[in-house]
C-alpha cells in the first residue's frame, strides 16, 4: 500500500486568550485559500484568529 500525506488547514478563534480556540469545521486544502478565508473573517469579527496546519496520511488504492 502507498501512503501520502495531505495537508489541511484549519482557522481557529477566540474571542480573548483564557477562551479555547473554536472553528468552523471547515477546512482548506492549501495554505493560500486558508490564508483568504482568515483575511475575511478579521474584517467582520472583532476575535482572535490564528491558522492552524494538520498533515494527515491517506491511503492510495
Amino acid at each position: 500500500m502507498k501512503v501520502i500525506e495531505k495537508q489541511v488547514y484549519i482557522v481557529g478563534f477566540r474571542k480573548t486568550d483564557n477562551d479555547e480556540r473554536e472553528t468552523s469545521g471547515e477546512t482548506c486544502g492549501n495554505q493560500i485559500d486558508a490564508q483568504a478565508a482568515m483575511n475575511e473573517l478579521s474584517k467582520e469579527t472583532p476575535q482572535q484568529l490564528k491558522l492552524f496546519k494538520f498533515g494527515r496520511a491517506i491511503p492510495v488504492v
